[in-house]
């Protein structure tokens, strides 16, 4: 009786020590990758990333917010087209205390500029549900306003629209 005592807690122990390892190995990896629960959405090292001249036009917009300033990931979005960069800034991924400052309603703000000689010159703005940078072979813009999409293409100098595409696009 002993010995079947004896064989039964090494094989326990051993049991537990292979379970003990496979949760360490788990845990290695799910911190490896990055949890999600633990990182917080809104960071202002989306912020900090921005170049310096975008950086001054986003804390002064925080001001207005009444908090610091703190982004999503995809707060801002770049873009090469026809040799030029796009950078677009989505409101909607901007902490903001006082929402009516980036939002009206349901349409937050967006910018769109355009980098030259390392400065950023405002291009386009509106408030809209998305705004979507694209690159067909010309830069242009998708606006999400709810129940149309308007289309704009760069002109060389601005976005110009080009047309508009109602109910079920």
């Amino acid at each position: 009786m002993h010995r079947i005592r004896k064989k039964w807690v090494r094989s326990a122990t051993t049991g537990l020590i292979f379970l003990l390892a496979a949760l360490i190995d788990i845990h290695a990896v799910a911190a490896a990758r990055g949890s999600s629960a633990s990182e917080n959405p809104l960071a202002a090292e989306h912020i900090d990333a921005l170049p310096p001249d975008l950086h001054r036009v986003v804390v002064n917009r925080a001001r207005a917010c009444g908090n610091k300033a703190a982004a999503a990931h995809y707060f801002s979005v770049s873009i090469e087209a026809e040799g030029f960069r796009f950078v677009s800034l989505h409101f909607e991924d901007f902490a903001c205390a006082n929402r009516a400052a980036v939002c009206i309603a349901d349409r937050c703000l967006h910018e769109v500029y355009l980098e030259s000689h390392g400065r950023h010159r405002l291009v386009f703005t509106t408030h809209a549900r998305d705004l979507k940078l694209t690159n067909d072979g010309a830069a242009g813009i998708e606006v999400t306003d709810g129940t149309s999409i308007r289309v704009f293409r760069w002109n060389g100098w601005r976005f110009v629209s080009v047309r508009t595409i109602k109910n079920g696009w």
